[in-house]
């Protein structure tokens, strides 16, 4: 078995990394790779211990990149807010589009509209939500 062979496997297991979920195969991929440089290293090595190279460098690679992968897929922090978009909007200041009377209101937010609760206001107002209350953003005069 020549070395094109494994880095081939290899080619095929990214593929199957790219096409399907989890990211097992991208490990497998990696030991390929090691066993393909090993074998283009040390010519001649039996199919026993390029099968061994493969299996370690593939459970090694799994082992040390395992903990970096966690880390950067914990790092994006707009996804704790995705299936709230409410909670995205704390702190931000919009203008209202319409005012608010007996303390109710509503106000356009990207392609949404919401209700609002605060202080009575004329339209136009700069505001500033300071909490979401279910589908009501509560909002404060924005400074």
């Amino acid at each position: 078995m020549v070395f094109w062979y494994w880095w081939a496997i290899a080619a095929v297991l990214l593929v199957f990394e790219m096409l399907l979920p989890g990211v097992v195969f991208m490990f497998v991929a990696f030991g390929a790779v090691a066993a393909g440089f090993f074998l283009l290293v040390v010519p001649g090595l039996s199919l026993e211990f390029q099968l061994f190279v493969f299996g370690v460098a593939s459970v090694a690679s799994a082992i040390v990149l395992r903990p970096t992968l966690k880390r950067l897929q914990r790092g994006k922090a707009q996804d704790e807010t995705i299936n709230a978009r409410g909670s995205a909007l704390v702190g931000r200041t919009i203008v209202l589009d319409a005012p608010i009377l007996n303390g109710r209101g509503r106000v356009k937010v990207g392609d949404g509209s919401w209700t609002v609760t605060g202080p009575d206001m004329a339209a136009g107002a700069r505001v500033r939500v300071a909490a979401v209350n279910g589908t009501e953003l509560s909002v404060e005069p924005a400074p």
